[in-house]
């Protein structure tokens, strides 16, 4: 019939190798944790909105946390914000304080977060002490933190 070259089955032996070895990896490595943000919890009525960030490429965070910090009568505040990784509350990620108008915008990484409002000096304080956020692969979680 034909003869079959012994290069035409290495190289075959090869590919499958190659294509098994890629199944696994894909297999292993693809199942990484990325929570994904829900509003379905009654203790994340903070929580204002979720929204899929565009499609990028490269290695650029396209994920975080963005929303308004404002006073109970709905007055923006510059306020400072600690964030923390959950899980470890002993020192912040990032502390960031919000614009003027009461905005912030903050880039994280996929992960569950904590953010601590600091209570400023004066009568102002946090109407909750902290707040658990779960940023989901290319999800911006809109918040809302109010201050007293």
């Amino acid at each position: 019939m034909f003869k079959i070259n012994r290069k035409f089955i290495i190289i075959i032996a090869f590919l499958i190798a190659v294509l098994i070895a890629g199944v696994f990896a894909f297999y292993k490595y693809g199942k990484s944790f990325e929570p994904e943000a829900t509003l379905s919890d009654r203790d994340n009525s903070f929580i204002q909105d979720i929204v899929k960030a565009p499609g990028v490429e490269g290695n650029i965070v396209n994920s975080g946390i963005a929303g308004i910090v404002v006073l109970a009568d709905g007055r923006p505040f510059a306020a400072m914000l600690d964030i923390f990784k959950s899980g470890d509350m002993s020192k912040p990620f990032i502390s960031v304080i919000a614009k003027e108008d009461g905005t912030i915008q903050i880039p994280l990484k996929p992960d569950s977060y904590v953010i601590k409002p600091l209570d400023p000096d004066g009568p102002r304080a946090p109407t909750r002490e902290n707040y658990a956020v779960n940023v989901g692969s290319g999800q911006w979680v809109h918040i809302k933190i109010e201050y007293r």
